[in-house]
């Protein structure tokens, strides 16, 4: 019977921090949830067909600092992970701006979005930024 104690002590104690979370304002800071939050962003060209082997580069444009996922999981093709958090160290919590520059060969796309972490620095949040972005020709320098 003693080998039950520590089992059932892990178990509420899992269900007691799964079950809350970090971004609820009235939560104290003490604790952040398990999920790992990702964030994608589809590339097509412009018949709206997935595009894969994009080089995908993110600046953040507050620090100057190119950000590098901590994640690089299976995607389906044309899907990329812009941010994560693993990058949480990388954002304040009113948000920065990152500037996204995709390229393949003569295409290319550059789109911003914004990220920030909450309140008690538990996960990445985007709050602004689109899903999909159309890779076209690179304008004539």
């Amino acid at each position: 019977m003693q080998s039950i104690r520590p089992l059932t002590l892990t178990v509420v104690t899992y269900v007691a921090f799964a079950g809350s979370s970090c971004s609820d304002a009235e939560t104290p800071c003490d604790y952040c949830t398990l999920e790992f939050r990702t964030y994608t962003l589809d590339v097509v060209d412009d018949a709206s067909q997935p595009v894969s082997d994009v080089m995908i580069t993110r600046v953040n444009r507050r620090t100057g600092d190119t950000l590098t996922p901590g994640w690089l999981g299976m995607l389906q093709p044309g899907t990329y992970l812009v941010a994560d958090d693993g990058m949480l160290d990388s954002f304040s919590i009113d948000g920065d701006t990152v500037q996204v520059t995709g390229v393949k060969d003569d295409l290319t796309f550059v789109q911003n979005f914004v990220f920030a972490t909450d309140i008690c620095h538990c996960h990445v949040t985007k709050v602004a930024g689109p899903q999909t972005v159309i890779i076209g020709e690179a304008p004539p320098h």
